[in-house]
């Protein structure tokens, strides 16, 4: 074998297995296999819209699995076949959803294994429905914003322009009602800004008045007056309450008075022999005996 031959052998070899290595890239990297992966599932849609081989699967959110093949079967029925994950199990009550995201129409299958105790034959054919995307969503708002367009220009008839036009024939009387300087509330508000600045005048003239200042300063004097009267108050109570404790205690005449019992004991016999000495005289009136004693 010649050079030439070797390097022709070596370059074939090398751009087959640049081939290769790109459509093994290409595969991983649009999630597709050379061998089915794990669990194969059968799911019919009505309507698959812009779902491809490669399109992800997903399972409560999380990535399980890749649209391994799209059949066409008839109008109305087309079977996806979901190449999920060798954990994932499917039971007898699973189901699948189609739903679009983001905004260029990407679409998404997402499974629900099921909760049944019975695994779902491999020759099942679970009824697939669709769920509506940010495109379904945007056509029906544009839709619902195209019908109140097409309201709001139908609201342009007669009515309508004989209800602005009596509108604005209310609102230019209401105008000449208050441009009047005559008869208007203008003058209204005229005058009472007269009697306004009147009273201004009058308030400010009183303030600047020298009696407002000799008023003011007999204010002055008697709150001075009454805060002495007040001093004095609190010095005479100060000496009632220090005269109250002495008689209290006992101290002095009153303080004597107040607290002996004799002189109680005493006043209480003056007066029960005063008292017997009345009755006596009642009894036997002009009759008084004395009892001389010389000693």
């Amino acid at each position: 074998m010649d050079l030439h031959y070797k390097q022709e052998v070596t370059v074939g070899a090398l751009v087959l297995a640049a081939v290769a290595l790109f459509v093994a890239g290409t595969m991983w990297l649009t999630g597709r296999s050379f061998t089915p992966r794990g669990n194969l599932v059968q799911v019919e849609f009505a309507d698959v819209e812009t779902l491809k081989r490669g399109n992800p699967v997903r399972i409560s959110g999380v990535e399980k699995g890749t649209v391994e093949a799209i059949r066409f079967q008839e109008v109305g029925r087309v079977e996806v076949v979901l190449g999920l994950h060798e954990d994932i199990e499917p039971r007898l009550d699973a189901a699948a959803s189609l739903e679009s995201i983001g905004l260029v129409g990407d679409m998404v299958v997402n499974f629900d294994p099921g909760r049944s105790t019975e695994r779902l034959p491999p020759d099942r054919v679970i009824q697939g429905t669709t769920t509506r995307g940010l495109m379904e969503l945007g056509t029906e708002l544009s839709d619902k914003a195209q019908i109140a367009l097409t309201n709001l220009s139908g609201l342009t008839d007669r009515r309508l322009q004989d209800d602005l036009h009596n509108t604005l024939e209310s609102i230019q009387r209401l105008a000449d009602v208050f441009s009047n300087r005559r008869e208007g509330p203008t003058v209204e508000l005229r005058a009472t800004m007269q009697s306004m600045q009147q009273l201004s005048s009058r308030l400010d003239s009183v303030l600047a008045s020298p009696a407002l200042d000799r008023v003011v300063s007999n204010m002055d004097s008697a709150t001075v007056r009454l805060g002495r009267l007040t001093d004095q108050f609190t010095t005479t109570g100060a000496r009632l309450d220090s005269l109250l404790l002495a008689i209290n205690r006992g101290d002095g005449t009153l303080g004597r008075l107040a607290t002996d019992t004799t002189l109680y004991t005493e006043i209480r016999d003056l007066t029960a022999a005063f008292r017997a000495l009345v009755d006596t005289l009642a009894k036997h009136p002009g009759k008084l005996s004395f009892t001389i004693r010389i000693f």
